[in-house]
């Protein structure tokens, strides 16, 4: 099984401190961002990790591996952008590097702003039960703050709907960026593609491809931070410092 990073976004949202450096490389209570992200897949098996980066800021993510990733599996894949206007978006990004790297599948998907003290561990094991996608999910317990996330509805752990900030949730269970594809699902997010399927959000994939076949779910519970802006990004560096 591979796993990829994604990590090509220009984060204007927390601007003006990613205007000149990425936001997995700022320092949440004293280490960057991606070093946190790659310690959560290390115990996963995997044959390669994959950082997705745009051509901008693919120079300081080289720099970062180089002098200071220990695991010896960890590669950059750079993305054909180097500014927002040029950016590929989540979903083009894939695109781009299962082509290029001719990923077949298993591949653990994990966004390079999510922090969160899951064990991934659960979902490869549901994979290796099921052999179907499998998606990371967080109870955000409030169906007001339902509405800014993207929302699962389950049949047992069967997602059977997806909607994106729904006006009306149908649950309170949020999709992470943690998601497991399998061959199937690959072959399906090709399918997606070569429909014209928009590019960027990958609740929009998700949303069509429940339709497609069973996608499984794996509901986490405890600490998750999905950092995109600089509320986010004070609330993940307040949990790390108090973490012991």
């Amino acid at each position: 099984m591979d796993a990829i990073i994604l990590a090509g976004g220009f984060a204007k949202r927390m601007w003006p401190l990613t205007k000149n450096k990425p936001k997995q490389l700022l320092d949440v209570a004293g280490r960057p961002m991606l070093s946190y992200v790659i310690d959560s897949l290390t115990n996963l098996d995997l044959d390669q990790i994959i950082v997705s980066v745009n051509s901008f800021f693919a120079p300081q993510f080289q720099e970062y591996l180089d002098s200071s990733v220990t695991v010896n599996n960890v590669e950059l894949f750079i993305e054909e952008s180097d500014n927002e206007d040029q950016k590929l978006g989540a979903l083009g990004a894939l695109n781009l590097l299962f082509k290029k790297k001719n990923l077949q599948g298993p591949v653990f998907i994990a966004g390079g702003d999510n922090l969160s003290d899951f064990d991934l561990r659960e979902m490869v094991h549901l994979y290796n039960e099921s052999k179907k996608d499998v998606i990371g999910l967080f109870d955000v317990e409030n169906l007001e703050l339902a509405k800014l996330y993207g929302i699962a509805d389950l049949e047992n752990n069967r997602i059977v709907d997806f909607v994106e900030k729904p006006n009306s949730p149908p649950s309170t269970l949020a999709a992470t960026a943690y998601w497991l594809l399998s061959e199937e699902g690959i072959i399906n997010f090709f399918k997606y593609i070569d429909e014209g399927g928009d590019r960027d959000a990958m609740g929009n994939f998700l949303a069509w491809n429940v339709n497609q076949n069973p996608v499984y779910s794996v509901s986490f519970s405890g600490n998750w931070y999905d950092i995109g802006g600089l509320e986010s990004y004070s609330e993940a560096q307040k949990w790390l410092e108090r973490r012991p």
